[in-house]
Parts: C-alpha cells; sequence; structure tokens
C-alpha cells in the first residue's frame, strides 16, 4: 500500500522524484514509500526548527493586547482576517494588514489596549487578559493542494530545501552511511548523517520570525 504525504508535506510525490532523477510513472512502490517517508521527515524537521505551520489554514486563538499599534499573530503570512473579537462580544473592525500581513501582524492606529487585572499599591495592571479572540487565515497554498482556481503559493525556495534534504539522506541511506544524530518527533524519526548545507541552514533561518 502506498504511503500518504502528510498535509504538511512541502513538495509533491512526482516532483521530488523528477528531481532525483526518477520516472515518477515507473518508480517501484517501495522506492515511492521511502520518499514520501523522507518528505514527510523533512517537512516536519522544517516546521519544528521554524516555529511554524506553512500550509494555508483557519485559526482561532486568543491574544493579550500588546498595548502597541502592532498585534502579533502566531502563523503568517495572513491571508484574511475573518473576525477580532473582544470578550464582550463586541467585534474590531478598524485594524489594517494591507502592509504588515507577511510579518503576521496586524495594525490598529489606535493601538490594542491592554486588558487585565490590577495589583499592588499603585494599581498597575500584572495579570494580563487574553480579551482579543482572532479568527484568520494564514499560509500558503502548498504543491501538493494547488488548484486550478487557487494555484500554489510556496515559495519556491523553501520547496527546494526539501529537495535538497531528501535527496541528501536518500543517497546516504542508498550507500551506506551512518548516522551520527537523531531528531523524532511524534512518530517521525529523522537520522542527520551529515549537517545540512549552509545554503538550506540559511534559508531555514530565514523562515524563523526574529522579533514581535
Amino acid at each position: 500500500m502506498e504511503k500518504q504525504l502528510r498535509e504538511n508535506a512541502l513538495t509533491t510525490k512526482e516532483d521530488m522524484l523528477e528531481f532525483m532523477g526518477m520516472d515518477p510513472q515507473n518508480t517501484p512502490e517501495r522506492v515511492s514509500n521511502n520518499v514520501i517517508r523522507l518528505i514527510n521527515a523533512a517537512s516536519s524537521y522544517i516546521e519544528i526548527i521554524t516555529g511554524r505551520s506553512f500550509r494555508k489554514q483557519t485559526y482561532t486563538e486568543q491574544y493579550f493586547a500588546s498595548g502597541y499599534q502592532e498585534l502579533c499573530l502566531n502563523q503568517y503570512p495572513i491571508t484574511q482576517i475573518i473576525e477580532i473579537r473582544r470578550d464582550d462580544g463586541s467585534r474590531i473592525t478598524d485594524y489594517d494588514i494591507t502592509h504588515t500581513s507577511k510579518y503576521g501582524v496586524v495594525f490598529r492606529d489606535q493601538g490594542w489596549a491592554v486588558k487585565g487585572y490590577r495589583q499592588g499599591l499603585a494599581d498597575d495592571i500584572r495579570l494580563g487578559s487574553r480579551y482579543l479572540t482572532v479568527t484568520y487565515t494564514a499560509g500558503y497554498v502548498l504543491p501538493k493542494d494547488a488548484t486550478k482556481e487557487e494555484p500554489e503559493t510556496l515559495p519556491y525556495d523553501l520547496q527546494m530545501i526539501v529537495w535538497q534534504i531528501v535527496q541528501q539522506q536518500w543517497g546516504l541511506s542508498k550507500y551506506g552511511a551512518n548516522g551520527l544524530s537523531a531528531f523524532s518527533i511524534s512518530d517521525i524519526s529523522w537520522t542527520f548523517d551529515k549537517e545540512l548545507g549552509s545554503q538550506v541552514q540559511d534559508i531555514i533561518n530565514s523562515y524563523k520570525r526574529i522579533g514581535c
């Protein structure tokens, strides 16, 4: 039985096999299954290292207000804000993501007022309240999910580093190289026989959020 790509897979089996010089139509099932396993492992590894989910999906999350004009959401790029609602049920609509969506930032001219519980002699707010509930869509259309109506939007360099990681691990496995260290999460196990190339590592690092 052929293995399936996980929902977060950053490339397709066909593209991966072509990159490796194999004919997708005439590849033995055993080979295809091992390539799919490597794609799934590499994609999960990249998400863990960057702390991001790249597949386009809808989130509903609660946030503390920053007190500043920027509200940083967990996932990005933002493709749509469905609604921002306070804990009293009222909705906030005077925000803008025109220039900040790619960073996961929701801008508001009058700022995001801090709300919470006051403590101490100065009666300062010490315990913040997650009174903002944000429902939004963020991420990229992955190659495996692309349609004519909704083409893929995943940056090409992210797909390219999956190709490079999988090809490296495939080659090392094929020629019997021994692993030096391992990474694992849930039922995914990933063994690195050699360090990732500097180009691959630089691209991964560029997708990590810094600040905000």
